[in-house]
């Protein structure tokens, strides 16, 4: 079963912590030796980033660092494991969850391609706002749609949308036993509904791209920079 663990880091928290990126790096490596790790990533800061949102056909662009928000995404793992005890325990024990917050969601499905190398890899968030959802599949098939004609332009790498059961979990540092919050986080101002990875020329190509995703009409999508891939 896979799962997506969002590695929160807050805004005030010290920036450029070589001795803590080295110790992500290793812990990628042994998820990657255990079969245990499919995707893996540290993005670029959140003031290279874009916020996209479609509103009546007109797209408006924001860029970071977001006031609105306390907590930035700083990167992220795909993990396939045996169910939701697992992936908590390997997200308490990831270097990240000493000093910042680890979220685990389960995977609905991922659909992914051979990576060609070529251009620059971005990350697209999608951010649920409040509403009614997707109950007849719609969205969800306009998403797949899209993802398709993607492929055709040799910009697709993966998509997964997130699933609400098993219910997320959060892990925060507290001194040197982690605190384990089960979901569903009604108070949570923000929440993360899915992911696409593509491969684009530039930023600008990246967020023009956003302005084309069918999620943009819906919620808020957020374009990071990918910095490289953890070696699976």
């Amino acid at each position: 079963m896979e799962f997506m663990l969002l590695f929160m880091e807050r805004k005030d928290a010290p920036k450029g912590d070589p001795a803590g990126f080295a110790a992500m790096k290793r812990f990628s490596a042994e998820l990657a030796r255990q079969g245990k790790l499919r995707r893996g990533a540290p993005l670029a800061a959140e003031s290279a980033g874009v916020r996209v949102r479609v509103r009546n056909g007109e797209a408006l662009v924001t860029d970071g660092p977001f006031a609105e928000s306390k907590e930035v995404v700083a990167g992220f793992s795909i993990i396939d494991v045996a169910g939701r005890d697992e992936a908590v325990e390997i997200a308490r024990r990831v270097p990240h969850a000493r000093h910042g917050a680890v979220e685990v969601h389960a995977v609905r499905w991922r659909e992914s391609v051979a990576d060609p190398g070529n251009g620059t890899p971005f990350l697209m968030i999608f951010g649920l706002e409040p509403g009614p959802g997707d109950p007849d599949g719609t969205k969800l098939r306009e998403m797949m749609s899209f993802g398709e004609a993607l492929k055709r332009e040799g910009r697709f790498l993966e998509t997964a949308p997130l699933a609400g059961a098993p219910p997320p979990a959060r892990i925060e540092p507290r001194g040197d036993k982690p605190l384990v919050i089960d979901g569903p986080f009604a108070e949570a101002k923000e929440a993360v509904g899915g992911y696409g990875l593509v491969r684009v020329g530039s930023r600008a190509e990246a967020i023009e791209l956003a302005k084309r995703y069918p999620h943009a009409k819906w919620g808020p999508v957020e374009v990071r920079e990918v910095l490289f891939f953890d070696p699976v």
